[in-house]
């Protein structure tokens, strides 16, 4: 049965009938409302009525304090007052209305008055509620109250139609929810009535379709049937054979010309607690059908349904059993599929986590195996620093599997990748990681000795030359020098440009860094000058970049640029000037000095470092204030596994210079690792210079220490000296 009217005309009525009934002509009307929820339809009624309104804010005798001359209505939020005293008059010469909301409501089913009395009903037991004993929960019974009073108002007030008083009765019981399967699917027991009223809730599940509820009484029981119910529909929506299934828990045949979808489909793209329900539905403890999915002979045909811990834990085996067979491809595609599944249906959680991790891992391994198979001994710097098909992306994989950490100790221990994902993460990124490392060290060994992998390669010292038509065009030009910018890092970096700000122009280009591979020279090398005017030669003992023949210091290096013309800015300096000039060098030093510091986690900092410096670059092209910006690094760096053992070793006798990874001087035959010299074709040494330089990843020289024992430069692993400059034009 429908509703006749609204709560406004209802509202109407009344006051329209107690002036009719009151023996002054402007009498006064005192309308008393218990809960307060009806202020805004009253006053709206004696407006279209022609009558003032005046409503008690605090205590009904302010209403005294000036004596109406016309029609009015004196509204009082609280239920009628035992002092009859203070409005005697008005009941002997007005009208007095005493509704509140649910007995308005009632009121606009003028066609079934005896069963709308449960609405009224329904206010007043939450109302009682609230006044009960010390003991009771007021706040929450209050809040109960005032969820009817919601419920009534948006129902009644006659937008969008009027409902029927079934429909109305269910959203009340269900705190203004119009689908007693989708509440159920998405609460549970919680806010589920109690007594006759569930057992009337009960009663709609199965006119849903929800059979296997029938004849039950207990909330839980209720509850898990249901959900049971419809994790059954979304497999077999996805593909399961309906006979597999109890006859009870069978989907009935949708009716109608549209499109049905499962109900839990629909509850988890509406709801937003979708990452709790995940809890609910992936949840170990809760395998709705894992009688019937543990002998399923295909469950990535049914990977799309993303319910049932079972499911989930079949898709996992057969996961790991197609790693183990090296079937890489397989996994990324099916890792891929589920991630993306999962992340559509309950976002960011540890089951979504975990299945991204899967798809690195595969990758990486993937990677790492096509490293082992190809035999390749072209160049070096073409091998590491193809800007798509490098071996740059084997650092990349293995950085991302660290920075996103352990996912699957986030999960319930029941589920299987928190017993097999560590495995196979760490036998990637500690022991077959550092056998890549130790293979490509040795490459650029026998490189070196056969004649150099250097010649022909765009050298770090000779960018200025190179973009000279760029930097001496008059054009505005920034430059971002990032200290210890890996090849990888320097690739997000770029993709975050690309995503932020899409018009821009972004291009990679790979260049040698300048001495392989340390701060000093790598920074000295990027100074104004000629390709011929940069050298390194030893010194009373030290070795010096010069350009011109004086040594660059970092002050030598700051006038070499302000006397070009540019500003030169430093991280957290508050140049706001330098920054308008139409020639800018910031230079920004964390993710080295992060390195440096030996913290445990620096994958995960450098990861937010590119963050910031990304938001720094594109906070000042979004401006326009450059034709022209470059992102440029002075060396890379190598992170080894988190366990691993460094051997130390003794400098030979007459080296000149020392650091973590390198020695100098004039005779260095006997000095381990690989000797760069006059005759390496760098281009930059003097004739009598010698530098030898490390390629085990687990050697340093000693007399240094060894603070950094995860983060390390100074050797000529192409991670270090194989750089990734980035340019980025207006379009």
């Amino acid at each position: 049965m429908p509703a006749t009217k609204t709560l406004q005309q209802c509202a109407h009525d009344a006051i329209e009938r107690a002036i009719d009934e009151a023996a002054d002509d402007d009498p006064i009307v005192l309308w008393w409302d218990d809960g307060g929820y009806l202020r805004d339809i009253v006053e709206r009624a004696s407006a279209k009525l022609g009558c003032a309104f005046r409503a008690a804010e605090r205590t009904p005798l302010e209403l005294r304090a000036e004596a109406p001359r016309d029609r009015t209505v004196w509204y009082v939020p609280h239920p009628r007052s035992d002092d009859v005293d203070w409005f005697e008059d008005v009941e002997h010469t007005g009208g007095v209305v005493e509704q509140h909301i649910g007995k308005l409501a009632a009121r606009c089913f003028e066609n079934d008055r005896l069963q709308a009395a449960t609405i009224r009903t329904a206010y007043e037991d939450a109302a009682e509620r609230n006044s009960a004993s010390p003991h009771s929960n007021t706040r929450g019974d209050a809040d109960d109250r005032e969820k009817v009073a919601r419920t009534l108002y948006e129902e009644l007030n006659g937008e969008g139609g009027l409902p029927s008083l079934q429909g109305l009765q269910i959203k009340i019981v269900l705190d203004g929810h119009d689908d007693p399967v989708q509440f159920v699917l998405e609460h549970g027991t919680r806010n589920l009535p109690e007594g006759d009223d569930l057992l009337r809730i009960r009663d709609l599940l199965v006119d849903d379709g929800v059979t296997a509820v029938e004849g039950e009484s207990d909330a839980e029981t209720i509850v898990e049937r249901t959900r049971r119910w419809a994790v059954a529909e979304w497999l077999v929506d996805e593909g399961l054979d309906e006979s597999r299934l109890p006859q009870a828990y069978r989907p009935e045949p949708s009716g109608g010309f549209g499109i049905s979808r499962p109900e839990l489909r629909s509850v988890l793209s509406k709801t937003e607690r979708s990452a709790e329900l995940a809890a609910v539905y992936l949840d170990p403890t809760r395998r709705f059908w894992h009688d019937v999915l543990r002998t399923y002979e295909a469950p990535w045909e049914l990977a799309d349904c993303p319910v049932d811990a079972s499911l989930e834990h079949r898709l996992w085996d057969e996961w790991t059993k197609s790693f183990d067979d090296g079937d890489y491809e397989t996994c990324v595609a099916r890792a891929t599929r589920r991630h993306d599944r999962l992340e559509s249906t309950y976002g960011d959680v540890p089951w979504t986590r975990v299945w991204a991790q899967a798809v690195d891992v595969a990758m990486l391994a993937d990677e790492l195996r096509t490293w082992d198979e190809r035999g390749d001994t072209s160049d070096v710097v073409d091998l590491y620093g193809d800007v798509d098909d490098g071996t740059w992306q084997i650092d990349n994989a293995v950085f991302n599997l660290v920075v996103s950490g352990s996912p699957e100790t986030q999960l319930p221990e029941e589920h299987p990748a928190t017993a097999t994902l560590d495995g196979m993460r760490s036998s990637l990124v500690e022991s077959k990681y550092l056998d890549y490392l130790t293979d490509l060290g040795d490459l650029v060994v026998d490189q070196i000795d056969a004649g150099s992998p250097f010649v022909g390669e765009n050298h770090a010292h000779q960018f200025f030359a190179e973009e000279q038509g760029h930097l001496q065009s008059g054009q505005s030009v920034a430059l971002f020098v990032v200290d210890a910018l890996r090849f990888d890092l320097a690739h997000e970096l770029a993709e975050s440009i690309r995503r932020e700000i899409p018009r821009l122009e972004v291009e990679e280009s790979t260049w040698v860094g300048t001495l392989p591979s340390d701060t000093e020279f790598g920074k000295a090398a990027l100074t104004p000058g000629s390709k011929f005017s940069f050298s390194i030669g030893v010194e009373d003992g030290e070795l010096v970049p010069e350009r011109n023949g004086r040594a660059i210091t970092n002050y030598r290096r700051r006038t070499l640029l302000e006397n070009d013309g540019w500003s030169y800015i430093t991280k957290d300096a508050t140049d706001e000037v330098g920054w308008s000039n139409t020639r800018v060098a910031y230079y920004w030093n964390d993710i080295d000095e992060t390195g440096e510091k030996e913290l445990t986690n620096f994958e995960e900092l450098f990861s937010d470092r590119i963050d910031a410096i990304s938001e720094i670059i594109c906070e000042k092209l979004r401006k326009g204030e450059w034709d022209r910006a470059y992102v440029l690094s002075d060396h890379g760096f190598v992170s080894l596994p988190r366990h691993v053992d460094i051997d130390d070793l003794h400098p030979p006798a007459g080296a000149e210079k020392v650091t973590r990874r390198w020695i100098a001087g004039t005779d260095l035959d006997d000095a381990p690792g690989v000797l760069l010299d006059a005759d390496s074709h760098l281009g930059y040494l003097d004739d009598d210079v010698g530098i030898s330089i490390l390629t085990d990843p687990v050697q340093r020289f000693r007399n240094q220490g060894l603070p950094d024992a995860r983060f390390y430069h100074g050797g000529v692993l192409p991670q270090e000296f194989v750089l990734n400059f980035v340019t980025i034009t207006q379009d």
